[in-house]
């Protein structure tokens, strides 16, 4: 792969719903003898990702500790969200993206740190050659009180919805529109479509700094505001997924196969 690859991983969360101790952030919590920032990162690195940088915000001490004796930690930097309890996963996106290590890429892969994929379904995405590319799986999978739901046109994805409420309904869909997949949350971006979010989340932060208000959006929002035609890639590991937001999640991760070192 020619063109310089990065990383930006999401781990600014405070993720109240798993009742960790205090002080402890969730991708730094050891699931089978490994974090899950550490099992993200070197998946990325593996699949040929070259530079990579871990946002941080609670507990960010225990996310760094983390990674402080991983054997390829010299090409991982962190970059902090000190609004990480009054902006949103959006807010943190945005950081990650104006990071000098980022900016200088040619493609940008973005991941969320508490969502744990396997291997092969984060390689079928690096090496993708689209502007613009979204991991999901089937619609069947999508549980509308917990998924990222992809819409879109002519199979191609348009935007996502996600209930925050929680509450189980489907989105409302336009005519013309239909549930491309459920969201797997990573994705790449290059080119022109890559220039457009960094404008799109460089005025994002600005407007939140200057106002000092809590902005909350989540990190599908300024994704949404592309208005780019979107590429969905089918895993090819649909079952190779687990977003840690529930003690049961944590479980069932510990007793996964495919997460190993």
């Amino acid at each position: 792969m020619d063109s310089k690859t990065a990383a930006v991983i999401l781990c600014a969360g405070i993720g109240s719903r798993l009742g960790l101790p205090e002080g402890q952030n969730k991708c730094a919590v050891s699931i089978a003898g490994i974090t899950p920032i550490q099992y993200t990162a070197s998946a990325l690195l593996d699949a040929g990702v070259d530079r990579i940088t871990v946002v941080v915000g609670y507990a960010s001490e225990s996310v760094k500790k983390a990674l402080s004796g991983y054997d390829r930690s010299d090409r991982i930097r962190f970059t902090e969200n000190i609004y990480y309890d009054t902006h949103g996963c959006n807010y943190s996106l945005a950081c990650g993206m104006m990071d000098d290590q980022t900016e200088k890429a040619d493609r940008v892969i973005v991941a969320e740190g508490d969502s744990l994929l396997s291997r092969r379904s984060i390689e079928q995405i690096v090496r993708k050659e689209e502007e613009a590319v979204s991991l999901v799986r089937d619609k069947g999978y999508a549980d509308p009180a917990r998924s990222v739901i992809a819409v879109g046109r002519a199979g191609k994805i348009f935007r996502y919805e996600y209930d925050t409420s929680h509450s189980g309904v489907m989105p409302k869909l336009a005519e013309g529109e239909s549930v491309i997949g459920d969201s797997m949350q990573l994705w790449l971006f290059a080119g022109e479509a890559l220039g457009r979010l960094r404008e799109l989340l460089r005025e994002y932060r600005e407007e939140a700094d200057r106002s000092g208000k809590p902005m909350l959006h989540s990190g599908v929002y300024s994704i949404n505001m592309l208005g780019e035609e979107i590429e969905p890639v089918f895993s090819d590991e649909p079952n190779g997924w687990i977003n840690l937001n529930t003690q049961e999640d944590l479980r069932k991760a510990g007793n996964t196969s495919w997460l190993i070192r």
